[in-house]
């Protein structure tokens, strides 16, 4: 394609390196975008308390976070919630969770905070403290924080992987996705990358000819496909490439800024 005008990037394994660094070439391949008239926006799955300092180092305004159920305007800290699941239809994926795999770790993303099981946040204070981020606001029983429903859960195993925990809450109305191997996320059917991003290009006037998306896994899908170029690194999941229309280099190899490079030289 030719230069986009907007360009979305996801974070965990596809800008972000094996340490979850941006590189400085990346940096400066993104800000070169936005000088000559890109729009640039991050794309992640992640919660907004998680997206900021990468933010700030792309010097990008908007992100959309939660895969696509919130979207957050740095500048003011404003977000935009578009759709959360209900107090019952979380409840019912915590019990799915539950009943369905022994042993099962289970987190909330709410409009109040976040919130964790005790075996979830034992497993990961460690992780957490080294990574400097914030303690959960609540940790304890998770459906005891369930009255304003949820905008996302979150569920890990320490044996089992993501397509074992999809399986415990297949049929449920919601949208079961994940960005590795580990990490079940479970949000409002209508909730994916894709949708946010063409609500976001609509708004800016963009064609999605003109959008271009950077991913590499199950939650990148819809993204990949529906942008004018969709653009999986070489650590992408078979299925991501299988999406897109072209493989950059890897994560590790920079691979999202030899692509912007060539757009924006």
């Amino acid at each position: 394609m030719n230069r986009p005008d907007l360009i979305a990037l996801d974070l965990d394994g596809t800008l972000l390196d094996a340490e979850s660094r941006i590189t400085e070439r990346a940096r400066q391949a993104v800000e070169r975008c936005a000088a000559e008239g890109a729009h640039v926006v991050i794309c992640t799955g992640r919660p907004p308390r998680m997206t900021h300092a990468y933010a700030e180092t792309l010097g990008v305004e908007t992100s959309i976070v939660y895969n696509g159920a919130s979207r957050l305007h740095h500048g003011d800290g404003t977000l935009i919630h578009h759709h959360e699941l209900s107090s019952v239809t979380a409840g019912e994926v915590v019990e799915r969770l539950r009943t369905g795999i022994d042993g099962v770790q289970i987190g909330l993303e709410t409009a109040a905070g976040w919130f964790v099981d005790r075996p979830l946040f034992e497993a990961s204070r460690e992780r957490l403290a080294k990574a400097g981020l914030p303690p959960p606001d609540g940790v304890g029983a998770v459906e005891s924080f369930l009255d304003g429903g949820a905008i996302k859960v979150f569920a890990r195993h320490p044996e089992h992987g993501v397509e074992a925990l999809a399986g415990a809450v297949e049929g449920l109305p919601v949208y079961a996705t994940w960005s590795g191997p580990t990490l079940l996320e479970v949000m409002h059917p209508a909730v994916n990358k894709r949708d946010a991003l063409e609500r976001l290009s609509g708004e800016l006037g963009i064609e999605r000819e003109h959008v271009a998306a950077f991913g590499d896994n199950h939650n990148d899908l819809e993204m990949l496909a529906w942008a004018g170029h969709g653009v999986a690194v070489a650590n992408a999941t078979p299925a991501a490439i299988e999406a897109a229309d072209e493989v950059a280099a890897s994560h590790d190899e920079d691979g999202v800024a030899a692509v912007l490079e060539r757009w924006f030289p």
